[in-house]
């Protein structure tokens, strides 16, 4: 099964590629742009604290961990499946998902694999680079810290598909929500700064309701050694938010009603 899973990925990812070679300058052009767009923040980011000014208990080095550890999470997740967003909007408003309905595959598999996104790996270069940026600037980390950042990444990702879940399910039914990258971009902000800075309210929303902050600042606080109060709960809301967004994408398809409903 997995290797069926592994060579439908490699097919996706090869006719990208050709797809994209065809206009090879637009491409590494848009890449390029992406890399720079993404790395706009984290620069804002070092001319606050260059003035003088800085997030409370936070230094600029601990801030940049954070923000690496966001962008990473992020360039993971949009070349792989938040393009589903996209697609499945494209798709209903032209009438072409019914195609998927009659495969004999998985829908939300050939809808993930479908969406594959090779422009947006500009994200993960951008996230990369950030990253080893702030991991290099680190004391050494023994493999405990690893482990533990990587268990939190893997659901800081799992955040990351349960929005796209929501916010593409949405779609089946109101295609006219156009809008929902804005929406998404909004929220997930709220992961890119030390979820310190917040009122105690807003951080038990963000840690345990909708667990924003799993994207970026739980992760990185572990590589930091800074302990993050009711850890645990904000794993388990990780874990029911994925859960709860494949019950919905489920519900929604079937209520959609195709391009003749």
């Amino acid at each position: 099964m997995m290797k069926s899973v592994f060579r439908c990925y490699i097919t996706v990812m090869k006719t990208r590629l050709s797809e994209k070679m065809a206009y090879r300058g637009d491409f590494f052009i848009s890449m390029i742009m992406m890399l720079i767009g993404d790395m706009i923040l984290p620069l804002v980011t070092y001319l606050v604290y260059r003035t003088g000014a800085s997030f409370p208990g936070w230094t600029l080095e601990e801030v940049i961990v954070i923000q690496g550890v966001f962008l990473l999470a992020k360039g993971i997740a949009f070349p792989f499946f938040f393009g589903m967003i996209s697609m499945t909007l494209q798709q209903v408003r032209e009438g072409t998902y019914d195609f998927l309905l009659l495969k004999p595959r998985s829908t939300l598999f050939l809808t993930l694999i479908l969406s594959f996104e090779l422009n947006d790996f500009g994200r993960l270069l951008s996230g990369g680079v950030l990253f080893g940026i702030s991991i290099s600037i680190l004391p050494k980390l023994g493999m405990t810290e690893w482990l533990h950042f990587l268990l939190l990444f893997i659901c800081a990702v799992m955040v990351l598909f349960a929005f796209s879940l929501f916010f593409s399910g949405i779609l089946f039914k109101w295609v006219g929500s156009s809008r929902v990258f804005d929406i998404f971009d909004s929220i997930s902000m709220f992961g890119f700064y030390p979820g310190t800075i917040y009122s105690s309210k807003l951080q038990h929303v963000l840690l345990y309701i909708i667990p924003i902050l799993m994207i970026g600042f739980i992760p990185a606080a572990t590589l930091l050694n800074r302990p993050i109060d009711g850890l645990i709960y904000s794993v388990i809301s990780s874990l029911l938010l994925l859960t709860a967004g494949l019950f919905f994408w489920h519900m929604m398809l079937k209520k959609y009603t195709s391009a003749g409903g």
